[in-house]
């Protein structure tokens, strides 16, 4: 039997978010660090699939935990006392991502497991109205299907360890797509209580977050070759990137996502294709961040593929996943969005013939045009609506 509501939201509890919510987002400000570390030492095809389903384990923690957190009134200690043990057992997992395909797979498949499976149990237990209930009723299910493949890959090699957790986060992050859906049974999103402007607000606020930490990286790889004459351009160029992408991100388009959450009702899917979109722009700043130190540490050295693909492909998952979510939220296109990731690949083919400090600038310029291309498409639609 369900019991009343008596850890969730009301209309009275407030919708800012809390000092304890964004103090939880640090643990995984350290997760994104040590994710692009570990691509950084494993600049392979391999250490690439590796860096994904450890970003996928990461972000199904942090996504799933902040979705609870809205749900819930945060203000209560029940509420808060579950994110702080979250946050705890969260260290323990990132802080094992340099070793999960090594001596510690253990312990990050066992500290994700416990978190995915324990907290999803636990709000079972707060009080959720039927629909919300029965929905994370089925993401336990989902949980449970992907675990049997998490716990087998941490005790084998690190080949097999891959495609095992390979599968286990394929389970998972189909199972976020699909809604959790079962065989015979509906997903009712319209009736699921997701408060779309804080869920969006703390997307944003963790983009940020992760922007910072591309600028942390850099900002130490900067620290380590002071000596190079290129430093002061390579740093201005790494800085000039992030720029590009919070303008992109921030500019205008996440006014124009509220507006769209006021006139709809079902805050539900838009809130599982944000969630999608996050993880393929973050997978997309763990590249930017790589490609960046990369080139601050040899800037003078002619890149090579991995250097020029991190350069280059960081900034088109961004603007893919970018187009991809103004497409299906807010229903036009956005052509800068595939000029861009035109003009990204074919600057990439001509990178290889020009020091990697210039091939960092020709990532960035699609970037820049695109962000000015925005902001005069705005322009002009304030002027038309004013002229009418």
């Amino acid at each position: 039997m369900i019991r009343a509501r008596s850890l969730m939201r009301s209309t009275t509890s407030g919708k800012d978010v809390s000092r304890l919510e964004l103090f939880f987002d640090l643990v995984f400000v350290f997760a994104l660090s040590q994710l692009s570390h570990h691509l950084l030492e494993h600049p392979s095809w391999v250490g690439a699939g590796e860096t994904f389903v450890l970003l996928l384990g990461v972000y199904k923690v942090w996504v799933y935990t902040t979705w609870a957190a809205t749900l819930l009134d945060t203000s209560r200690l029940q509420v808060q006392w579950m994110l702080l043990i979250v946050m705890l057992v969260s260290l323990f997992m990132n802080a094992s991502i340099s070793s999960a395909f090594g001596a510690f797979g253990w312990l990050f498949a066992a500290s994700y497991l416990l978190v995915q499976l324990g907290r999803g149990a636990w709000m079972l237990t707060v009080g959720l109205d039927r629909t919300t209930h029965n929905h994370f009723v089925r993401t336990l299910i989902w949980g449970c299907m992907s675990a049997p493949f998490w716990v087998a890959g941490a005790f084998l090699g690190p080949g097999p360890r891959l495609v095992l957790w390979g599968v286990a986060a394929a389970i998972d992050l189909g199972g976020h797509m699909l809604a959790h859906r079962l065989p015979g049974q509906q997903t009712e999103g319209s009736q699921v209580p997701v408060p779309g402007e804080r869920i969006f607000e703390r997307f944003a606020l963790f983009y940020v977050i992760a922007l910072g930490e591309t600028i942390i990286s850099s900002g130490l790889a900067i620290a380590g070759n002071l000596e190079d004459p290129l430093i002061l351009l390579t740093g201005t160029v790494s800085l000039a990137g992030s720029v590009a992408i919070w303008w992109c991100y921030f500019h205008g388009l996440e006014q124009e996502v509220l507006e769209k959450l006021d006139s709809v009702d079902d805050h539900f899917r838009p809130g599982i294709l944000a969630g999608n979109t996050l993880l393929v722009l973050l997978a997309g700043l763990i590249l930017v961040a790589v490609g960046d130190q990369l080139v601050i540490s040899d800037p003078a050295a002619r890149p090579d593929l991995a250097t020029v693909l991190f350069l280059y492909g960081g900034p088109a998952l961004f603007l893919a996943g970018r187009g991809f979510f103004i497409r299906r939220v807010l229903g036009h296109r956005q052509p800068s969005d595939l000029v861009g990731i035109g003009a990204l690949a074919g600057l990439a083919g001509l990178s290889f013939l020009l020091p990697a400090f210039v091939a960092a600038m020709g990532a960035v310029l699609p970037l820049m045009g695109v962000a000015v291309s925005d902001a005069g498409n705005r322009r002009r639609r304030r002027t038309q609506l004013g002229a009418r």
